[in-house]
């Protein structure tokens, strides 16, 4: 028999939460390697998690696919031009940021140069300043289980945000510290 509507629903869930696993696995052997083992032992809390839910949906489409009879899995179609299209992401983006002095601030990631950038400022400095983003602290002393997070010393700066928006918040910064600055997207 050819794939039900159920079982592609399946098999479609199941393969975005492998993909969730691999992302898991990459932050946390990148975690382990930088000596973050708090960070480390979250991500494998969560990936434990992930991989019982994960048990449960295989239980479930196994159940579906031999408990439930060919006829009543055969009424369940997908219809023709109807399709679930897993999240995709915009083409990868970073900073360059260049200070008064002519110094440039850019790594391998937006995230990265926004955390530079603030270190650059002074983290206190700016978590003076009270900003928020996606209504938490941009500048934290605790890691945030849901938002993502740059660690630049004991803090934790939220760059849970798209490029433009990391853009934006840097150039709001240097206006409030008066440390003038270009920010670019490249």
């Amino acid at each position: 028999m050819k794939s039900d509507g159920v079982s592609a629903a399946f098999a479609l869930i199941l393969d975005e939460i492998e993909a969730v696993e691999v992302q898991l696995n990459r932050e946390g052997a990148i975690a382990f390697g930088k000596s973050q083992y708090d960070d480390a032992a979250a991500i494998s809390s969560s990936g434990k998690k992930l991989e019982e839910f994960r048990s449960k949906l295989e239980k479930l489409h196994s159940e579906w696919s031999s408990g439930i009879d060919v006829k009543t899995r055969e009424r369940v179609k997908i219809e023709p031009g109807y399709s679930l299209k897993p999240h995709s992401k915009g083409a990868r983006t970073a900073l360059r940021v260049t200070l008064a002095n002519g110094c440039v601030i850019q790594s391998n990631t937006a995230a990265q140069t926004m955390a530079d950038t603030i270190e650059y400022f002074g983290v206190e400095n700016v978590r003076a300043l009270q900003f928020t983003v996606n209504g938490i602290e941009l500048v934290s002393t605790s890691k945030h289980p849901k938002y993502g997070q740059t660690r630049v010393g004991n803090f934790f700066i939220c760059t849970h945000s798209n490029t433009e928006s990391k853009k934006k918040m840097l150039e709001r910064l240097a206006i409030k510290l008066n440390r003038p600055l270009t920010v670019e997207v490249v």
